[in-house]
């Protein structure tokens, strides 16, 4: 699976992410927008509004309040863009933008993830990493073991972060 890139924006961090899905755009377009397939490659989707402004609640484990993140739709353009304003506890708010564009018969997703605390990027790579092949999985109408992937990735985004921190 491809790699993310760590970047450093001052005294925030960011990752970013290039993948290419065997999928029409429509069909990652639901992966990320329908409450139902969201929850199974990403979080239980407890409120998604679906329009610039609107608020969402994302929810990890229903057990430890800390596992979640919530915020606003701050860009969408059906189909191609979705930016999210995104609050994770005892964290700065920060910024996750996916872009669609046809490829083939396939799509590209950049997924760009901005605004983070530098201690947190590295986690923040694996994590999206994890999740992202756990979108391919479920297009795929596979499951995925999102937890083992993410330690498997954790000691690479770990030496990627400490190379940008410098």
């Amino acid at each position: 699976m491809t790699e993310g890139k760590l970047r450093s924006e001052g005294d925030r961090a960011g990752v970013r992410f290039e993948r290419r899905y065997d999928f029409a755009p429509e069909e990652v377009w639901s992966a990320l927008t329908d409450p139902d397939r969201l929850g199974r490659w990403l979080a239980n989707v407890v409120e998604l509004e679906l329009r610039l402004g609107g608020r969402f609640l994302l929810v990890w484990d229903e057990d430890d309040g800390d596992q979640r993140t919530d915020g606003r739709i701050r860009a969408l353009e059906p189909g191609r863009v979705l930016e999210l304003d995104w609050t994770y506890p005892d964290e700065p708010e920060s910024v996750a933008r996916f872009e669609l564009r046809p490829d083939g018969e396939g799509t590209i997703l950049v997924l760009d993830h901005r605004g983070l605390p530098p201690a947190a990027i590295a986690g923040y790579g694996a994590g999206w990493h994890s999740h992202l092949d756990s979108l391919e999985a479920h297009l795929a109408g596979r499951e995925a073991d999102w937890s083992a992937r993410f330690e498997e990735l954790g000691p690479a985004y770990e030496r990627q972060a400490a190379a940008v921190s410098g």
